[in-house]
């Protein structure tokens, strides 16, 4: 008989990047919904462990590199040996190739969940969950949460804040000044739709490092960002500031150097996720590409500008007015204008002729201002009017 003591232990496999482990979450949500007597570790890569900052759903993480190159044998047995050495009642995995199978197999856990990729699936786990890629990728990883027998629907991601961070990052922007207004200029706000209360605007440029080595390409061209700081920074009721990693600091640099004293930089005071899950949650908009940041927005339920390139967006975005995509070949919203349709503005900067087409996302900066300004009204509660149009 089980000891009443006794908590059962899942291992949750999910290899990726912070935005990765955020689209997992609902996964993690429903399981913990069910049975929250149950200890859940995850296992995800050493670049991902921040996400931890972001969530109460995990009680621990391990972490294991499986990017390295090359990557040996000997590194598969340490993999294994994690797998092992945990005393397991039940793993799922995100993995898709026939490796993960065997690894599940081989780790000797009792029930074994992950999807039906391959023939082996079928085999060497005690529950194969049908893959299905061609949806919201949150509701993809949440398919495999029906092979512990958890009927439960899948959710949008949510994140959770730190009291501290919160205080922190408060602190800053009032001492930035970013919560007040003079009352100057509030005929063209109200004009542009947002009234005349101050709203800030949080732009995050950057993109991983790994995708850039992947060879995705899903930034802006700086020329854009500053262009579009530029006219967000002339609405007196509009506050914008400005974050990013790490990664980020070249492409933040040339904004701020460009931008003047009238942008908040608040690249500095970001420390770790937790502080920018507070700075996105003190904003009342996000700008960024395809990144972790869109990611943490959505889980905070904030509304949202995302820019997107190669990527699809119907697979990275829930369908919520509030988190709005904007692509290379046209508006998610059908209230906005086609991008590819657009003629050149004379306002937005744009490649000289002859050059070289630069690959990532290609949205003119007068489009995504107008959609700026459509997600501020609806952030404001007034909804989109012809006149937030430009």
């Amino acid at each position: 008989m089980t000891s009443p003591s006794y908590r059962s232990r899942l291992l949750a496999i999910n290899f990726g990047g912070i935005g990765d482990e955020i689209l997992f979450l609902p996964a993690l949500e429903s399981i913990r919904a069910a049975h929250p007597e149950w200890h859940i570790t995850l296992l995800l890569e050493p670049r991902s462990q921040s996400v931890a900052q972001v969530t109460d759903l995990i009680d621990s993480t391990i972490s294991f590199d499986i990017k390295k190159q090359p990557l040996f044998l000997a590194d598969l047995l340490d993999l294994l040996g994690l797998l092992r050495d945990g005393a397991y009642d039940f793993v799922l995995s995100s993995g898709s190739s026939p490796l993960v199978s065997m690894l599940l197999f081989l780790s000797g856990i009792p029930v074994r969940v992950g999807y039906h990729a391959s023939f082996l699936s079928g085999h060497l786990l005690t529950a194969a969950v049908p893959l299905n890629k061609n949806q919201y990728a949150a509701a993809m990883y949440h398919d495999l949460v029906s092979g512990l027998g958890v009927t439960m629907r899948p959710g949008r991601p949510t994140c959770s804040l730190k009291a501290e961070s919160v205080a922190q990052m408060q602190k800053l922007l009032q001492s930035a000044g970013a919560g007040t207004t003079d009352g100057a200029n509030s005929g063209r706000a109200a004009k542009a739709g947002i009234g005349t209360t101050t709203r800030s605007v949080l732009i995050h440029p950057g993109t991983s490092r790994l995708a850039l080595e992947k060879g995705i390409i899903k930034t802006w061209p700086v020329g854009h960002w500053v262009w579009l700081v530029e006219q967000l920074t002339a609405l007196d009721q509009v506050r914008v500031i400005l974050a990013g990693g790490p990664d980020d600091r070249e492409i933040v640099k040339e904004i701020e150097a460009a931008a003047g004293p009238a942008l908040i930089s608040a690249g500095a005071w970001t420390r770790n996720l937790s502080d920018l899950a507070a700075l996105i949650h003190l904003a009342d908009l996000i700008v960024c590409v395809d990144s972790a940041p869109m990611h943490l927005a959505v889980g905070l339920g904030k509304h949202l500008v995302a820019l997107f390139g190669p990527t699809d967006a119907a697979k990275l975005l829930p369908e919520d007015e509030r988190f709005l995509a904007l692509r290379g070949g046209g508006a998610q919203d059908p209230k906005l204008p086609s991008v590819a349709d657009s003629p050149p503005s004379a306002a937005s900067p744009r490649q000289p002729a002859g050059a070289p087409t630069r690959p990532g996302v290609e949205i003119p900066p007068d489009i995504v201002f107008q959609a700026v300004m459509d997600q501020l009204s609806r952030a404001s509660g007034q909804g989109s009017s012809p006149e937030s149009r430009r």
